[in-house]
């Protein structure tokens, strides 16, 4: 969907309940996404969300057209996050919830981590031997194609063929 025009803004402001909805879904995964970065909570960067539209929505006939509405929006969408996060500051509560759910996050990031490293090194493991000692060399070794050429005694070609083949097979087992 397009950016919301100066025309779409002023049906807005007159009352437009089609042109609200475009507004609204327009801005919904940006404004989520940008909130979600800063209070890393997805469900109160909704509730943020639809509070900042809510108060659009009482104001729209301020709404002036010809300036910048998506400064604006993201303007209110930062004021309601600062109001957000010093609710947490007031009600240690919340506070303490907030930081749980960081440190969750945290954890599950690492355990996802873990298991694509352990995923990742299964399948080095499964590799042909000549295949996987040419990876290795290249990445752990940090060998050129033509040293390892001359370790292993094969052509530059062979190297380069064989670390395409590794990397397309770890590209498709890892996804």
């Amino acid at each position: 969907m397009e950016q919301p025009d100066k025309a779409l803004l002023e049906d807005f402001r007159m009352g437009s309940n089609r042109a609200f909805e475009k507004i609204y879904q327009y801005y919904r995964m940006p404004v989520i996404r940008f909130s979600v970065s800063i209070i890393k909570d997805e469900q109160e960067a909704e509730n943020i969300y639809h509070e900042v539209f809510m108060k659009i929505l009482k104001k729209r006939k301020n709404i002036k057209p010809e300036l910048n509405f998506n400064s604006y929006v993201f303007t209110a969408v930062k004021n309601e996050i600062f109001d957000y996060l010093k609710a947490l500051n007031r009600n240690n509560c919340l506070k303490e919830r907030f930081w749980e759910r960081l440190q969750h996050e945290q954890h599950e990031c690492d355990q996802v981590k873990e298991e694509n490293l352990t995923k990742l090194e299964s399948i080095i493991k499964n590799l042909s031997p000549k295949r996987r000692q040419i990876l290795e060399m290249n990445y752990f070794e940090k060998k050129s194609y033509n040293e390892i050429a001359d370790i292993l005694m094969i052509s530059k070609n062979t190297v380069k063929n064989q670390l395409v083949k590794a990397k397309f097979i770890l590209r498709k087992e890892m996804e």
